[in-house]
């Protein structure tokens, strides 16, 4: 048996020619993210195991975090140079371009499911934001510790509303290279992430697929996934929840 890092090396990218030649100030290019291999993960909680895996692996070099429950100020604290942090270890902030809703969404939101326009967006702890974090490597550490960037879009948004409005719609790039999925019995979630929830049926009725799904214990893997043969489980995240690698079926 392999693990999950050990694995995901074999698919291994070259970093982004946009990120590699990003200088301080420049403008968000939303084509050139959204066009990148994209890691996503609703309800992050500030969690960094995503990196540890598809970051480390060079797998993808770019996330989208999405949390309506996570303060900017707190996830600007956790990458600031002269502070280690335990979520994004070894990384600290290079460039922060602050987004409007317009700079992601320039044609708006239209919701792919009919009857959602009243999805319940939630906004109840955080004011709603949009920060690209690009995050460089310490020179303390060598490449084997990961890519000497990465490039983060943190929103303070509903992370199921964020995957029909960023993949789903009729301008949009691409689908993301993995989503990290995680239910929490008292995390607020309104709807689940996993297996019969309002996101996997957004993803079914658009027909945009990640090609991986990271998949925590406890959470059910969407319809037309099967579990990645001979890979380990990865512990990650609050509570060291183990979580398994699927592929999507042909």
């Amino acid at each position: 048996m392999g693990s999950v890092r050990e694995f995901l090396v074999g698919d291994a990218e070259r970093m982004p020619d946009w990120l590699s030649r990003h200088s301080r100030g420049a403008p968000f290019d939303r084509a050139a993210f959204l066009g990148s291999r994209i890691i996503y993960y609703p309800g992050h909680g500030l969690d960094g195991h995503p990196v540890k895996l598809f970051g480390a692996s060079r797998a993808a070099h770019c996330f989208v975090y999405a949390d309506y429950k996570i303060e900017w100020n707190d996830i600007q604290a956790s990458l600031t140079l002269g502070r280690p942090s335990p979520h994004f270890r070894g990384y600290s902030l290079l460039d922060d371009i602050r987004l409007a809703e317009s700079d992601l969404v320039p044609r708006g939101w239209r919701p792919t499911l009919s009857g959602t326009g009243t999805l319940p967006v939630r906004h109840d702890a955080v004011a709603p934001f949009g920060h690209l974090a690009i995050l460089e490597r310490a020179q303390v550490f060598d490449d084997s510790h990961g890519p000497s960037r990465l490039a983060f879009l943190f929103l303070g948004a509903d992370g199921i509303a964020t995957y029909d409005a960023l993949f789903c719609q009729r301008d949009s790039v691409q689908a993301p290279y993995a989503v990290l999925l995680q239910d929490h019995a008292f995390g607020g979630n309104y709807d689940r992430f996993g297996a019969g929830g309002l996101m996997e049926r957004i993803a079914t009725t658009a027909a945009v697929f990640p090609r991986w799904l990271l998949v925590a214990e406890g959470t059910e893997p969407w319809a037309g996934y099967s579990a990645v043969p001979g890979v380990d489980p990865s512990v990650g995240g609050v509570h060291a929840t183990p979580r398994s690698l699927f592929g999507r079926r042909a």
